[in-house]
């Protein structure tokens, strides 16, 4: 398959349990060496069939509902963070989870505000809110430790929620993360423009992160 090629751009490995170094493996290999370590006392599961999952929503007092899809295995899961305007059903999504599956890890997929299946005004939704729905997921759907696999904006998501969490994520994946493409298109702004600025990609990306 055409996304087991992709070039991971590194694992990052929290002190809990996964006390080794960083690494820079390709997609494939990255996913499988960590997967393949496992966390102390964590039950072997094994599974009797092929499993198909389902639309589930969580619900947020105040906060647009959202639409994720769970597949129950053991630990450590997985958790994908689709780029902008990417759904769960994309690709790299389906792919990660069918990898999963083969292994019995545990994966979640899930759409962002005003994205897929999700509730919510995508016109309304910035950076900043997405970063909350990612950490809604781990908070609230996840189970135990978690790899987060970030695919371009979702990379970057995925930077900020290992620095909320860190007690729950123990390792980073991005696929082709956009870690420093905002700051560039910010750069990239005409120079007739550059007075908007905070108003605009400024704001958007870096103002609503609280």
């Amino acid at each position: 398959m055409a996304w087991m090629g992709m070039a991971a751009l590194g694992a990052w490995v929290s002190r809990r349990r996964w006390d080794r170094p960083a690494v820079f493996l390709g997609f494939h290999r990255g996913l499988s060496a960590l997967l393949a370590r496992k966390s102390e006392g964590t039950a072997r599961w094994v599974p009797a069939c092929r499993q198909k999952t389902s639309v589930s929503f969580l619900s947020r007092p105040d906060l647009p509902n959202l639409a994720y899809k769970k597949l129950k295995g053991k630990s450590p899961g997985l958790i994908f963070i689709p780029g902008y305007l990417s759904d769960m059903n994309g690709t790299k999504a389906s792919a990660i989870e069918e990898f999963c599956k083969s292994l019995g890890h545990a994966c979640i997929r899930f759409d962002y505000s005003g994205v897929g299946n999700s509730d919510g005004n995508v016109q309304e939704c910035t950076v900043g809110r997405w970063r909350k729905d990612v950490l809604s997921i781990i908070d609230d759907v996840a189970e135990g430790p978690q790899i987060l696999v970030g695919a371009s904006l979702g990379g970057w998501l995925m930077l900020h929620a290992a620095i909320a969490r860190p007690q729950k994520v123990v390792a980073l994946i991005g696929v082709a993360a956009a870690v420093d493409g905002l700051v560039m298109q910010f750069n990239q702004l005409p120079v007739e423009h550059s007075g908007r600025k905070n108003n605009t990609i400024f704001s958007f990306f870096f103002l609503h992160l609280a």
